[in-house]
């Protein structure tokens, strides 16, 4: 498959329908092109897009999982798409990919949609972030637990992000990405 169908697949922002395995089959084929190549090649998909029709925002979340979290702040730049549930964790550093969790290797998309009343961050401000201070990522993604321990850990790390555990609409937004990965 080509690079441009692996980021069209990724790029979609319907966050309802979120797939972790296009994120995946994204980070996996543009970490081998380098820092400087994988961002090129993101911009040049975008260059071929009406971005006022899609604003390919799934894009956001490739870069999220391409690059590490930086040491300092300790997590990744918020995404400004508008509101979200669950909100951002009152501590940014105790989900430092949101609104993914990565666990075993597997971005799970933790809200399903945002709720805007303006005009959304471009992805391209990401891009331009990614390229002055980023660090790709050391390895490729491999996810290689069984679904049930990853959701374990999902239900773990979100009540030490927000003190309780997720709601069951949450668990079963994993639970439909598990299933299908």
């Amino acid at each position: 498959m080509s690079l441009d169908r692996i980021l069209s697949a990724a790029a979609s922002g319907d966050f309802a329908h979120y797939s972790p395995q296009r994120v995946i089959d994204a980070v996996n084929a543009l970490l081998p092109l380098g820092k400087d190549g994988a961002l090129a090649a993101i911009e040049s998909y975008l260059a071929k897009r009406n971005l006022e029709i899609d604003a390919e925002e799934g894009l956001f979340l490739v870069l999220r999982v391409l690059f590490e979290v930086p040491a300092n702040p300790g997590y990744q730049p918020p995404m400004r798409l508008g509101g979200s549930s669950p909100p951002p964790p009152p501590v940014p550093q105790s989900l430092p990919h949101f609104p993914l969790v990565l666990i075993d290797d597997r971005p799970l998309m933790m809200v399903s949609g945002f709720f805007l009343g303006g005009d959304a961050e471009p992805v391209t401000e990401h891009i331009h972030h990614f390229r002055a201070t980023g660090t790709l990522r050391g390895k490729a993604l491999d996810p290689s637990q069984s679904a049930s321990s990853v959701l374990g850990q999902y239900q773990a790390i979100y009540k030490r992000a927000y003190g309780t555990l997720p709601s069951q609409h949450e668990i079963a937004l994993i639970e439909g990405q598990l299933s299908g990965t």
